[in-house]
């Protein structure tokens, strides 16, 4: 069963190792290579990005964020670091609680993401989640980015 924990400090390391690992690093390299830096970017924000593991049981299978936008829309980044979750629906599964989760606790009733256009693993998880295509932008780091949002009323759960 999916659930998630608020990210401490002590979980830095964890997140350290798999944001080297070739799968995540690929889409989500923000140049958090040393302890330091991992500590200094993923304490940052507190008021405005809250930051989680997203577990399995009790073990750490990878790590979501939300940021607010306005009053009543977040934006959600996530990625698994456990590569044999991976083309399992587990992203699906996470993000369909995680916006649930949002919308009870803080009254979110949009959702918006930003995947590379390339990331195409990353855009079916979020389609089969129920975000839909909005457009594509200059995203973060001057990329492009494939905006997609989802109304709270779309969220299906399983």
């Amino acid at each position: 069963m999916l659930s998630f924990s608020p990210l401490e400090k002590p979980d830095h390391s964890v997140l350290l190792e798999w944001l080297q690992l070739p799968h995540v690093k690929e889409w989500w390299d923000d140049g958090d290579d040393t302890l330091e830096k991992i500590s200094t970017h993923y304490s940052s924000d507190p008021d405005t990005t809250h930051r989680f593991l997203i577990r399995d049981d009790a073990c750490p299978i990878g790590y979501i964020q939300s940021y607010r936008i306005d009053k009543s829309t977040a934006g959600i980044d996530l990625f698994l670091a456990k590569t044999d979750y991976l083309d399992r629906g587990i992203g699906t599964e996470a993000v369909l609680l995680f916006t649930a989760m949002l919308g009870e606790n803080r009254g979110i009733s949009k959702f918006v993401v930003d995947p590379e256009p390339e990331n195409l693993r990353a855009i079916r998880c979020y389609e089969k989640a129920g975000f839909v295509f909005d457009r594509i932008a200059p995203g973060d780091n001057g990329k492009q980015a494939y905006f997609m949002c989802m109304e709270r009323h779309n969220i299906q759960r399983r």
